[in-house]
Protein backbone atom coordinates (compact mmCIF):
# COMPACT_ATOMS: atom_id res chain seq x y z
CA UNK A 1 0.00 0.00 0.00
CA UNK A 2 1.30 3.33 -1.09
CA UNK A 3 1.22 6.02 1.47
CA UNK A 4 1.61 9.84 0.10
CA UNK A 5 4.17 11.95 1.75
CA UNK A 6 2.77 14.37 4.02
CA UNK A 7 5.03 17.84 4.50
CA UNK A 8 4.80 18.79 8.09
CA UNK A 9 6.56 22.30 8.91
CA UNK A 10 9.74 21.97 10.99
CA UNK A 11 8.74 23.81 14.30
CA UNK A 12 10.06 26.99 14.87
CA UNK A 13 13.63 27.09 17.16
CA UNK A 14 12.76 28.20 20.66
CA UNK A 15 14.98 31.01 20.78
CA UNK A 16 13.70 32.65 17.47
CA UNK A 17 10.10 32.67 18.53
CA UNK A 18 10.20 36.31 20.20
CA UNK A 19 11.42 37.40 17.44
CA UNK A 20 8.65 35.78 15.21
CA UNK A 21 6.27 36.78 17.68
CA UNK A 22 7.57 40.45 17.44
CA UNK A 23 7.75 40.38 13.56
CA UNK A 24 4.37 39.56 13.94
CA UNK A 25 3.20 42.49 15.69
CA UNK A 26 5.23 44.59 13.94
CA UNK A 27 3.45 43.54 10.42
CA UNK A 28 0.00 44.03 12.37
CA UNK A 29 1.42 48.12 12.95
CA UNK A 30 1.33 47.67 16.76
CA UNK A 31 3.21 50.87 17.63
CA UNK A 32 5.07 49.33 21.00
CA UNK A 33 6.81 46.82 18.50
CA UNK A 34 8.01 49.05 16.24
CA UNK A 35 9.29 51.01 18.82
CA UNK A 36 11.15 47.72 20.08
CA UNK A 37 12.26 47.06 16.80
CA UNK A 38 13.92 50.09 15.81
CA UNK A 39 15.59 50.38 19.17
CA UNK A 40 16.64 47.26 18.47
CA UNK A 41 18.56 47.40 15.02
CA UNK A 42 19.10 51.42 14.51
CA UNK A 43 22.62 51.14 15.77
CA UNK A 44 23.59 47.86 13.53
CA UNK A 45 21.20 49.57 10.51
CA UNK A 46 23.19 52.93 10.66
CA UNK A 47 26.68 51.31 11.62
CA UNK A 48 26.12 49.74 8.01
CA UNK A 49 24.76 52.49 6.33
CA UNK A 50 28.07 54.41 7.11
CA UNK A 51 29.94 51.71 6.24
CA UNK A 52 28.14 50.92 2.83
CA UNK A 53 27.41 54.33 1.50
CA UNK A 54 30.28 55.78 1.20
CA UNK A 55 30.35 60.19 0.10
CA UNK A 56 27.81 59.32 -2.05
CA UNK A 57 24.47 59.67 0.02
CA UNK A 58 23.76 61.17 3.16
CA UNK A 59 24.44 57.76 5.31
CA UNK A 60 21.82 58.88 8.31
CA UNK A 61 18.96 59.63 5.78
CA UNK A 62 20.15 56.00 4.27
CA UNK A 63 19.94 54.47 7.44
CA UNK A 64 16.35 55.80 8.08
CA UNK A 65 15.32 54.29 4.82
CA UNK A 66 16.55 51.17 5.81
CA UNK A 67 14.51 51.29 9.01
CA UNK A 68 11.54 52.31 7.24
CA UNK A 69 11.77 49.46 4.49
CA UNK A 70 12.49 47.18 7.48
CA UNK A 71 9.62 48.33 8.95
CA UNK A 72 7.17 47.71 6.30
CA UNK A 73 8.55 44.20 5.64
CA UNK A 74 7.97 43.29 8.54
CA UNK A 75 5.45 40.51 7.06
CA UNK A 76 7.88 38.84 4.81
CA UNK A 77 10.23 37.73 8.28
CA UNK A 78 11.24 33.97 8.25
CA UNK A 79 13.04 32.73 10.78
CA UNK A 80 15.48 30.82 8.05
CA UNK A 81 17.90 33.64 8.93
CA UNK A 82 17.95 35.45 12.15
CA UNK A 83 16.31 39.07 12.47
CA UNK A 84 19.83 40.62 12.33
CA UNK A 85 20.49 39.03 9.05
CA UNK A 86 17.31 39.18 7.42
CA UNK A 87 17.48 43.34 8.44
CA UNK A 88 21.07 43.29 7.00
CA UNK A 89 19.84 41.97 3.80
CA UNK A 90 17.44 44.80 3.70
CA UNK A 91 19.87 47.58 4.68
CA UNK A 92 22.25 45.91 2.25
CA UNK A 93 19.90 46.42 -0.91
CA UNK A 94 18.03 49.38 0.27
CA UNK A 95 21.63 51.36 0.50
CA UNK A 96 22.99 49.98 -2.85
CA UNK A 97 19.66 51.82 -4.65
CA UNK A 98 20.07 54.83 -2.90
CA UNK A 99 23.79 54.94 -4.20
CA UNK A 100 22.87 53.68 -7.46
CA UNK A 101 20.26 56.73 -7.80
CA UNK A 102 22.38 59.36 -6.35
CA UNK A 103 25.10 58.20 -9.04
CA UNK A 104 22.54 58.10 -11.94
CA UNK A 105 21.57 61.72 -11.07
CA UNK A 106 25.60 62.77 -10.95
CA UNK A 107 25.51 60.69 -14.21
CA UNK A 108 23.26 62.78 -15.87
CA UNK A 109 24.01 66.31 -14.40
CA UNK A 110 27.43 65.75 -15.94
CA UNK A 111 26.30 65.76 -19.62
CA UNK A 112 25.42 69.03 -18.73
CA UNK A 113 28.10 70.71 -16.51
CA UNK A 114 31.88 70.96 -16.71
CA UNK A 115 33.28 68.25 -14.13
CA UNK A 116 35.90 70.71 -12.33
CA UNK A 117 32.39 72.70 -11.32
CA UNK A 118 30.87 69.67 -9.65
CA UNK A 119 32.05 68.93 -6.19
CA UNK A 120 32.27 65.45 -7.12
CA UNK A 121 34.39 65.73 -10.30
CA UNK A 122 37.08 67.85 -8.42
CA UNK A 123 40.73 66.12 -7.81
CA UNK A 124 41.05 65.21 -4.36
CA UNK A 125 43.20 67.68 -2.12
CA UNK A 126 46.55 66.51 -1.27
CA UNK A 127 46.55 64.40 1.40
CA UNK A 128 48.55 65.52 4.76
CA UNK A 129 47.39 63.17 7.27
CA UNK A 130 47.14 59.10 7.04
CA UNK A 131 43.54 58.41 6.22
CA UNK A 132 40.80 56.73 8.70
CA UNK A 133 39.15 53.14 7.53
CA UNK A 134 36.04 55.39 6.44
CA UNK A 135 37.84 57.95 4.16
CA UNK A 136 39.81 54.34 2.29
CA UNK A 137 36.47 52.74 2.00
CA UNK A 138 35.16 55.99 0.33
CA UNK A 139 37.27 55.64 -2.58
CA UNK A 140 36.24 52.00 -3.17
CA UNK A 141 33.47 51.27 -5.88
CA UNK A 142 29.89 50.37 -4.27
CA UNK A 143 30.35 46.85 -4.90
CA UNK A 144 33.79 46.83 -3.67
CA UNK A 145 33.02 48.18 -0.42
CA UNK A 146 29.32 46.13 -0.07
CA UNK A 147 31.94 43.02 -0.12
CA UNK A 148 34.29 44.08 2.10
CA UNK A 149 32.19 45.49 4.50
CA UNK A 150 30.10 42.26 4.92
CA UNK A 151 33.16 39.81 5.04
CA UNK A 152 35.34 42.20 6.95
CA UNK A 153 33.11 44.17 9.50
CA UNK A 154 30.20 41.62 9.81
CA UNK A 155 31.55 38.65 9.12
CA UNK A 156 29.65 37.60 6.58
CA UNK A 157 30.59 34.23 4.59
CA UNK A 158 31.42 34.74 0.83
CA UNK A 159 28.06 32.49 0.28
CA UNK A 160 26.41 34.62 2.80
CA UNK A 161 27.17 37.88 0.96
CA UNK A 162 26.55 36.44 -2.56
CA UNK A 163 23.06 35.89 -1.21
CA UNK A 164 22.71 38.67 0.83
CA UNK A 165 23.56 40.91 -2.48
CA UNK A 166 22.14 38.58 -5.40
CA UNK A 167 25.87 38.41 -6.31
CA UNK A 168 26.94 35.43 -8.27
CA UNK A 169 29.78 33.80 -6.20
CA UNK A 170 32.66 34.26 -8.14
CA UNK A 171 31.72 38.10 -8.66
CA UNK A 172 31.66 38.68 -4.59
CA UNK A 173 35.40 36.78 -4.71
CA UNK A 174 36.45 39.15 -7.24
CA UNK A 175 35.17 42.22 -5.97
CA UNK A 176 36.81 40.72 -2.64
CA UNK A 177 40.23 40.43 -3.96
CA UNK A 178 39.64 43.99 -5.94
CA UNK A 179 39.00 46.16 -2.66
CA UNK A 180 41.48 44.22 -0.25
CA UNK A 181 44.43 45.18 -3.66
CA UNK A 182 42.95 48.89 -3.56
CA UNK A 183 43.15 49.19 0.50
CA UNK A 184 46.40 47.49 -0.02
CA UNK A 185 47.76 50.20 -2.38
CA UNK A 186 46.10 53.22 -0.67
CA UNK A 187 47.66 52.53 2.77
CA UNK A 188 51.00 51.91 0.50
CA UNK A 189 50.89 55.14 -0.88
CA UNK A 190 50.17 57.05 2.68
CA UNK A 191 52.53 55.13 4.44
CA UNK A 192 55.10 56.64 1.74
CA UNK A 193 53.64 60.02 1.92
CA UNK A 194 54.08 59.83 5.95
CA UNK A 195 57.91 59.06 5.45
CA UNK A 196 58.34 61.79 3.40
CA UNK A 197 57.02 63.93 5.53
CA UNK A 198 59.32 62.25 8.76
CA UNK A 199 62.57 63.25 6.47
CA UNK A 200 64.22 66.52 7.28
Amino acid sequence: MHHSKVDVPSPTPPDLEPDLELMGRVSRKEAAAERALVRRLSGRVTRLARLLSGASVDADDAAQVALLEILASAGTFRVAASLEAWADRITVRTVARLVRRESAHKSLLARWVVPGELPWGKRPEPLTEPLGLDALLVRLSPERREALVLRHALEYSVEEIAELTGAPLGTVKDRLVAARRELRKALERDARRAERRRQP
